[in-house]
């Protein structure tokens, strides 16, 4: 729906109406908006339906599913992720240097034995000192040469290095592994049982793990494996029973219970904080927002208290019936938006749809699915919201929305992998009762909203076209004449917006109120006096007062317009629909009394102001060409026009359309157009119906 935009007056400007102390109101609106939505966002147990349950208390009621949902089976997730981090292999790193150590300590084994074999010690201290050696090898050990050590050595360490070299690891069998390998291989290169017993022994005793178990690698896979572990979603069918009364609540019936939406989670100082924050950035950059692309709104608090009102409403009402409607936030957020559009701006209904869905989207039975799917059915509402005008064009909204809504659900549901069965039920729901109801919706607020915000839009100027309107019905009993010209004035002014671009409805509507103030005085004007049966007064009045009367009906309009809440967009055309021109008639008569010198043009001057839309102009240009087409006589097409190109060049010289924006070009449509509804109108050729023949066949 396209909004009325406020005209401007005072030369350009727009009329302040509210004092400097409105930064106090927007202040205390916004603190309100924030307090309200918080409170909808935390106060979960304030809405029907939730239940505040702890793991291991008993349950007071039988809880059953009201829908179909999907939750996290957190018990049987943390199972899996367990086993998954058991079976992950030991993470072991290498030792460095392990095998030269164990070399070098193979060569002190051999070093000590040489100095043990030539040293002079007593048998017990020699035995003593050489308890790793075999017994059947320690005769063979003293009398061997030290050659023979110098080669058992050798064979010792070159074992050592190629054993070494191999995958030990500490904790495991694989030390025992290699200490076996080592007595085969010791055996086989030594050149008798004694030197290889001797050798195995060297190597056995210096054999070490060179793999070390890593604990940090070891939590490091065990983590990788456990996030590799995707959660168990489960689904709930609507009307499965949760859990039953006197059953022991466990963490899955609050699973449970969290995912249909009947969880009432206890709040906790994060989640507090978190809100609070979150919130109050949504509403501060609403604020911002509004500040910067609408800002006459945000100088008014009363509009500002609107969008107020469509942010809070929308996601209370949410909040209510979540449990009942699957997607119902695809409902009002549309609605909530096309309001925003056609009651503030249409880029105040954008702004009002992004924030709704953010909002939803923290709800508790929301996410980033519920802020994709109202995002996208208020963006697709948004994009047609001018079809909401005239009503015989909704169906464009209607059908375009259902197709979005159709789309999006599909989509989220093969998401979410629901069942089929349930992804095109609730799809069918979101696309046959959702966006005609957003529609609906958004009209019967438009229509209630509209007037206690002062608000001016087509739905609240289609009342005014009404002939029961008491308006209306005064102005054709009581100045028949008036309400007459009022509709000839409104037909040659709307056809004439028609081919200039402007508000139709408007400059019709206008035109119809534009003269209500001869409702005091309507035998004081000359189109009534014959059809109320009158003389003509002014011919018993001084010419200035006639003027004063005259000049008086555009005052007596606009206070009579207040006093029957006429839009202020109405009420401007009445005060701007004769500009400041002069009651030239009864000027004139003045200056022809034979006292010229004491007539002052002032007291025969419309009050004003000049027109400031291109609405009021096209009223003013009008008014002006019906009253000068009752004086041509004899009139014809071509007369016509030039009376009316006279009056369009009259209002130009003048600078009686200075304040409006109407251009040349604009301006030569417009008087092409008034010219073919009067000459339609002043030019009519009937035929000429032959007399009656005396004693023909009757018929």
């Amino acid at each position: 729906m396209k909004r009325l935009r406020a005209v401007r007056r005072n030369n350009g400007e727009r009329k302040k109406i509210w004092p400097h102390w409105n930064l106090t109101s927007r202040v205390v609106i916004a603190l309100v908006t924030w307090a309200a939505l918080c409170a909808i966002l935390l106060g979960g147990s304030l809405f029907p339906g939730r239940f505040s349950l702890k793991v291991g208390e008993e349950s007071p009621i039988l809880i059953r599913a009201p829908r179909m949902a999907q939750y996290v089976d957190q018990d049987e997730t943390e199972r899996l992720r367990e086993e998954a981090a058991r079976r992950v292999a030991p993470q072991y790193s290498p030792l460095r240097y392990s095998r030269e150590d164990a070399e070098r300590r193979v060569a002190q084994d051999f070093a000590l034995l040489e100095d043990i074999r030539t040293s002079t010690s007593d048998a017990e201290s020699v035995k003593h000192q050489l308890d790793w050696i075999p017994d059947s090898s320690e005769e063979w050990l003293l009398s061997a040469s030290r050659s023979d050590i110098s080669r058992l050595e050798a064979h010792a360490r070159s074992i050592v290095r190629a054993l070494m070299s191999k995958e030990i690891r500490e904790g495991t069998a694989d030390l025992d592994t290699v200490r076996i390998q080592a007595e085969t291989m010791a055996l086989q290169r030594a050149d008798g049982p004694e030197p290889g017993a001797i050798i195995a022994a060297a190597v056995k005793r210096e054999l070490r793990p060179n793999r070390r178990l890593d604990r940090e690698a070891m939590d490091a896979a065990q983590a990788e494996a456990r996030d590799r572990v995707q959660e168990v979603v489960r689904t709930i069918d609507a009307d499965h029973a949760i859990v039953f009364e006197g059953e022991r609540v466990t963490r899955e019936h609050l699973d449970m219970l969290q995912a249909v939406g009947l969880s009432s989670p206890q709040l906790d100082y994060r989640q507090f904080v978190a809100t609070v924050l979150i919130v109050g950035m949504i509403v501060l950059l609403l604020g911002l927002q509004t500040r910067h692309w609408e800002p006459d709104i945000y100088e008014r608090p009363k509009r500002l208290l609107l969008l107020s009102l469509l942010t809070v409403a929308p996601l209370f009402v949410v909040n209510l019936l979540t449990l009942a409607l699957p997607n119902v936030w695809m409902l009002f957020v549309p609605a909530a938006a096309l309001m925003a559009a056609a009651l503030l701006a249409d880029a105040l209904g954008i702004i009002v749809a992004l924030a709704l869905s953010l909002l939803v989207g923290m709800m508790g039975n929301g996410g980033l699915i519920a802020t994709l799917l109202s995002l996208g059915s208020a963006g697709t509402a948004l994009a047609f919201a001018s079809q909401l005008w005239p009503m015989s064009r909704l169906r464009v909204v209607v059908g375009t929305v259902s197709a979005a809504n159709l789309v999006l659900v599909i989509a989220a549901g093969l998401l979410n992998g629901l069942h089929y069965g349930t992804i095109f039920r609730e799809a069918g729901l979101a696309a046959g009762l959702y966006s005609p109801g957003a529609a609906v919706l958004a009209l019967g607020g438009i229509y209630v909203l509209q007037r206690p915000f002062g608000i001016t839009t087509h739905l609240g100027l289609l009342e005014l076209l009404n002939p029961q309107v008491p308006l209306l019905k005064r102005l054709h009993t009581e100045a028949p004449g008036t309400y007459h010209h009022c509709f000839m004035v409104a037909n040659l002014a709307e056809a004439a917006a028609e081919v200039v671009g402007a508000d139709t409805l408007l400059t019709r509507v206008g035109a119809l109120y534009h003269d209500i103030g001869k409702l005091y005085r309507p035998s004081f004007f000359v189109e009534n006096q014959a059809l109320l049966g009158v003389d003509n007064v002014h011919d018993r009045l001084s010419s200035s007062l006639s003027g004063l009367i005259i000049v008086s009906h555009v005052k007596d309009g606009v206070a009579l317009g207040r006093a029957n809440h006429l839009p202020p967009q109405v009420i401007d055309i009445i005060a701007e629909h004769h500009g400041s021109t002069t009651v030239s008639y009864f000027y004139q008569q003045a200056l022809a009394s034979g006292r010229p010198q004491s007539v002052s043009e002032d007291q025969f001057r419309y009050p004003g102001p000049t027109p400031g839309s291109k609405e009021s102009a096209l009223v003013m240009l009008a008014d002006a060409v019906h009253a000068a087409a009752k004086s041509i006589p004899e009139p014809t097409p071509q007369r016509v026009q030039q009376m009316v190109r006279e009056i369009f060049r009259e209002r130009v010289v003048g600078g009686q359309l200075q304040r409006c924006d109407l251009t040349f070009g604009q301006l030569a449509a417009a008087e092409d157009a008034m010219g073919r509804v009067l000459t339609a109108s002043l030019c009519r050729n009937r035929i000429a119906y032959p007399e009656p023949i005396e004693g023909g066949v009757g018929m």
